[in-house]
């Protein structure tokens, strides 16, 4: 009865809010019906560690489910962050929102939204969970064009309308295709179900396209910054709620997508270039909102990079920690933009000859090297994991980067030889603790199946990034480095159009007035 109440009382709130004597009364009602469902999500999570998982299944004969519910280790964690992070948006928007004619449209979709991401989180069938998927792109819609008419809203609206229409697509050609070779799968017993071949891999590559296009990958990435022209609750429920469907969804389908190397190949491609480029475009970005944007689409595209090579725990990880920090950062955007503000007008930092430049680099680079070294040495990764180190290479890396270059001194190099290796050992630590809670639910990683070209061209782009941004004017390509920041800072910019489907029309500067005639004043 708890799992039936925690997915039913945001749908009642929502509908509730949706009725016109009591629409004023939505926002209390729809955080009220959150923070109920965040009670019941960890009252769940500790049935199910002490008990195993919570089921409310109604099945064929012979023991088959054809629709229900039914909550594990992975199910418990995702529904305890989709709750919370569900009650701290909505309680935000009381206050963000008051007095807002669209304060109760949000109340409204969110409940809806919460209630439908928790079906589809604890969904005992495919089809089951693709009904959910669909309900979740359809209030998804709703969410981001809350201010309609306005044509930013509409627009919006239309981006994210047609990448929701892309992934649903995909997800129902593949239940479409298992239903009818295997019939509709039952997620509790996924692996008995001996799915394979041709079709098993078109399946898993589909899955793989509706993920990538609810995570904001590239190419189906424009909706998330068009997403923007809703308010800021929206954006924090979207960042840390909505762009980890993808995740979900290959972790609960992981016997199906993991067991098609072509799908996993394709999967590890799509995050890694989205990674690289959206990263790319965070730096260029002028506004803090826009930033956040990129720095979402980079990280889900890391999250599928996970998924690609098998590291379901890290998946995990990876996406509770995006969902909780995400979701801090756009709550407080106001904040960050006063602390932003104070730093620009701080002096600058004083400019480091080329050879100093060089000089920190190759500490900085070494001393990531060497952390995650000691990493891996004290805390072997799984089979998979070794790729997995080229990013956490690349993130030490630019972190020892920063503390040299603001800091350059022998007392931030001591500081940063000890806390590199315990942040490596640290992360590791807690995917190794989070591989063991999850293992009766989430299947172990694989070997490494990613090929070693692929590997070997993403070490290349990181390598050639990181020299172009940061040695560039000692090793004279400073106007390369200039047409790549150019070029980011395009690829980030949105072609919005009106509520007509037409672009907006070019703004001509006004004329200037003629100057008006003086009478002349008589000569004393």
């Amino acid at each position: 009865m708890m799992l039936l109440a925690l997915v039913a009382l945001p749908a009642v709130a929502a509908v509730a809010g949706s009725i016109r004597p009591v629409r004023g009364m939505a926002p209390a009602l729809g955080a009220g019906a959150a923070l109920l469902a965040t009670a019941l999500a960890g009252a769940l999570a500790v049935t199910v560690v002490v008990s195993g998982p919570v089921e409310m299944v109604a099945a064929h004969p012979d023991g088959r489910a054809w629709t229900g519910l039914v909550v594990d280790r992975v199910g418990a964690i995702v529904l305890l962050l989709v709750c919370t992070v569900s009650a701290v948006v909505q309680a935000f928007a009381r206050r963000y929102l008051y007095g807002d004619p669209a304060a109760a449209r949000f109340a409204a979709a969110a409940g809806a939204l919460t209630a439908a991401t928790a079906a589809m989180v604890t969904a005992a069938t495919l089809v089951t969970l693709a009904v959910a998927w669909s309900l979740t792109g359809v209030i998804l819609c709703r969410l981001v064009g809350v201010y309609r008419p306005a044509p930013s809203a509409v627009d919006a609206a239309r981006r994210t309308a047609r990448a929701v229409v892309i992934g649903d697509a995909a997800l129902w050609a593949a239940v479409a295709l298992t239903v009818a070779v295997w019939g509709d799968l039952d997620l509790r017993h996924q692996g008995d179900a001996a799915i394979g071949g041709t079709v098993g891999t078109v399946v898993a590559c589909l899955l793989v396209v509706a993920a990538a296009t609810r995570c904001a990958q590239m190419p189906w990435h424009r909706w998330l910054p068009a997403s923007l022209a809703a308010p800021t609750p929206v954006s924090a429920l979207l960042h840390a709620g909505v762009v980890n469907a993808g995740g979900v969804l290959l972790v609960k389908l992981a016997p199906i997508f993991g067991a098609a190397p072509v799908a996993t190949h394709l999967a590890f491609a799509i995050g890694a270039a989205s990674a690289v480029a959206a990263t790319t475009i965070m730096l260029t970005r002028p506004d803090i909102k826009g930033a956040l944007v990129h720095s979402t689409i980079g990280q889900m595209g890391f999250m599928l990079v996970t998924c690609g090579l098998g590291l379901y725990a890290a998946t995990v990880v990876h996406l509770v920690a995006h969902g909780l920090f995400k979701a801090s950062l756009f709550l407080g955007s106001g904040s960050t933009v006063q602390r932003y503000t104070r730093r620009t007008l701080a002096p600058p930092a004083p400019r480091m000859t080329p050879p100093r430049v060089a000089q920190l680099a190759a500490l900085a680079g070494a001393a990531a090297v060497a952390a995650v070294a000691v990493a891996a040495w004290w805390l072997p990764p799984h089979a998979g994991g070794v790729a997995l180190l080229v990013f956490a290479v690349a993130t030490a890396a630019r972190l020892a980067w920063g503390w040299l270059r603001h800091h350059p001194t022998v007392g931030t190099l001591a500081a940063m030889v000890i806390v590199l290796p315990g942040a490596a050992i640290g992360y590791l630590a807690v995917v190794e603790a989070v591989t063991k809670f999850l293992a009766p639910s989430v299947p172990t990683a694989g070997p490494a199946a990613v090929p070693a070209w692929l590997l070997a061209t993403l070490v290349t782009v990181l390598a050639a990034g990181a020299l172009l941004l940061h040695l560039a004017p000692a090793i004279g390509l400073d106007r390369w480095r200039d047409r790549l920041y150019v070029a980011a800072l395009s690829a980030g910019q949105q072609r919005t159009r009106t509520a007509t489907g037409s672009h907006p029309p070019r703004l001509e500067p006004a004329p200037r007035p003629r100057p008006v005639a003086q009478p002349e004043v008589a000569r004393a």
